[in-house]
């Protein structure tokens, strides 16, 4: 991973590498920026930076020396990597290295990973629910990593990835690593929630900011990386909200996105003419979707609602839909208004939070059918 993979954040990388050449790093860094906005990789990045030990007078790594070769590969033995892990139960607590194998194959096949991607790569039968923690016993693992010399360059880099997981004592062991640094030693800790650290720790280490990413540089890389055309790239820049992650998640589920707005459209229609024997069909056929399929698209469902409730205030700029989807939205957004907005929302959520507990499918969709009846009459009733 290099400055050039990264997309935009041009600022960030200037005064990342500005930092590094004049011998400026601070000993404990948090980059702190919404999924999707880069800070895994400019964080790999910034750690092969600093361990090229033959960076050209351009201020670029050579790319083939041991350090190098050994950090593109999420390997090199100064290079530590502390993330959220899933327990596996097997005495005490688990630590990162405990799934260094699935993390290497995980941030080298997507360095933009979002949190809840992780966890899949973890996840199997045994631990499908659990959650993915930053344990105590992680703290000891830091320690252990920092205490002792390098064993091949002259600096030693970690990186903290999501510390605002981090277990309330974890956070505590790891302040004291903060406020008595080690030598030739780089802390970067990579937070999605910055407000959720401890104060303690966000009061003692430099904060290097990133913004969302723009459109245009959204879609200039879906072109690039993907051959994406113009018109579709720049579609999926404006569905994206300044985040890569959701951006690839669009691109590779177009397809769904369209299967979801067609079970959107006859949702919504089944349910307003009350055609109960249809919408009995309908609600066995999406309760045979996988269980994650099924809260996917009830979260699909939910963001559809938002853009036709926004509609009726006529801001086009903060519309955040397909041309499919608009084109649907043209004669249902009268429908979508202030009586009846909360209760479908409400509704939705419900229905997601059901099926997330494992209640039977066929119950949950059919219900949510009939209860949208009333909850669209209100349209008329309003008018």
């Amino acid at each position: 991973m290099t400055f050039d993979d990264i997309i935009g954040q041009s600022e960030a990388i200037r005064s990342l590498r500005a930092a590094i050449d004049n011998n400026r790093l601070p000993h404990a860094l948090l980059i702190a920026g919404h999924e999707g906005t880069g800070g895994l990789p400019l964080a790999w990045a910034a750690a092969q930076y600093i361990l090229c030990t033959h960076k050209n007078k351009k201020g670029e790594i050579c790319g083939d020396c041991p350090d190098c070769v050994q950090a593109a590969k999420a390997a090199h033995p100064d290079l530590h990597w502390v993330y959220p892990v899933i327990n596996k139960g097997s005495g005490s607590s688990s630590v990162s290295t405990d799934y260094a194998r699935e993390w290497r194959q995980a941030l080298i096949a997507n360095p933009w990973m979002s949190l809840s991607q992780w966890v899949r790569a973890m996840s199997n039968d045994e631990n499908a629910n659990k959650q993915a923690k930053i344990f105590v016993t992680e703290a000891a693992e830091i320690v252990r990593k920092l205490s002792t010399k390098p064993l091949q360059n002259d600096w030693r880099v970690l990186i903290l990835w999501m510390p605002e997981l981090l277990n309330e004592d974890a956070a505590n062991k790891l302040l004291k690593i903060i406020e008595e640094p080690y030598d030739h030693t780089c802390l970067m800790l990579v937070s999605a929630n910055p407000e959720r650290i401890i104060g303690t720790i966000r009061s003692r280490v430099q904060r290097l900011n990133l913004p969302l990413l723009p459109e245009e540089v959204i879609a200039e890389a879906l072109n690039q990386r993907f051959g994406t055309s113009p018109a579709k790239a720049s579609e999926i820049a404006h569905l994206s909200h300044g985040s890569w992650i959701t951006a690839q998640e669009l691109l590779a589920n177009d397809e769904t996105r369209a299967y979801f707005l067609e079970k959107f459209t006859a949702m919504m229609r089944l349910s307003y003419a009350r055609r109960l024997f249809d919408m009995k069909t309908w609600s066995e056929e999406m309760a045979s979707l996988t269980r994650e399929k099924q809260c996917a698209y009830l979260q699909f469902a939910q963001s559809q609602i938002r853009e036709n409730f926004i509609l009726n205030f006529q801001q086009p700029d903060i519309i955040y839909q397909s041309e499919e989807e608009a084109q649907f939205s043209t004669r249902f957004h009268p429908f979508v208004n202030h009586k009846n907005v909360v209760g479908i929302m409400n509704e939705l959520s419900l229905a997601e939070r059901d099926v997330n507990q494992n209640v039977n499918s066929k119950m949950v969709f059919f219900d949510l059918a009939l209860r949208l009846i009333m909850l669209l009459k209100a349209q008329e009733k309003s008018g």
